[in-house]
């Protein structure tokens, strides 16, 4: 009986051997490259595909360039009060944060971009910015329709005067 258990568990070690990984395949037919970064807009588009962050598009980076601002403005009560335009330069400083000058002479307002075509003015006294007066806050937000939307920001913001709060409503195109 020992002899047969002996044999038994000898011919079961010889006869097995251990397992090895098999050689790692790459499929020839996964060509394209995807950004491999979590804060892109473009984050994992195009997989399964090889990893290239050079295709990578940021948030701020949708909104760097000069644009044409046709502004509406309205009092509390929604009543159209005036229509105004200017030239809005949107620079990127990072990948999320950006500044926008043109609405007053030497002001710039700073900015935070998210992945999903929107962004925030920065909230940093009080309640906003300051803006071309001293008692004078703007605090607001802007979008994008899509990463291929290159022309277009569609903007509403307030404005906190002494006398009240005024509502901005309109649409940056590029120039």
């Amino acid at each position: 009986m020992k002899v047969r258990l002996i044999f038994l568990s000898l011919l079961f070690f010889v006869s097995c051997k251990p397992y090895q990984d098999p050689q790692p395949f790459t499929d020839p037919r996964i060509v394209n490259k995807y950004c491999n970064i979590p804060s892109a807009i473009n984050y994992n588009w195009n997989f399964p595909g090889i990893p290239e962050d050079s295709v990578c598009v940021f948030p701020a980076q949708i909104y760097n360039g000069t644009y044409f601002y046709r502004d509406s403005i309205f009092n509390n009560a929604g009543l159209l009060l005036d229509q105004d335009s200017f030239l809005l330069t949107f620079t990127q400083l990072d990948t999320t944060h950006l500044n926008i000058t043109g609405f007053c002479a030497g002001n710039t307002i700073s900015a935070t971009a998210s992945r999903y075509f929107k962004f925030n003015i920065d909230t940093v006294v009080g309640y906003g910015q300051l803006l071309c007066q001293p008692t004078d806050t703007i605090y607001g937000r802007g979008s994008k329709l899509d990463l291929y939307d290159t022309l277009h920001i569609k903007m509403s913001y307030e404005v906190a005067t002494d006398t009240g709060i005024i509502y901005h409503a309109g649409t940056a195109t590029k120039q």
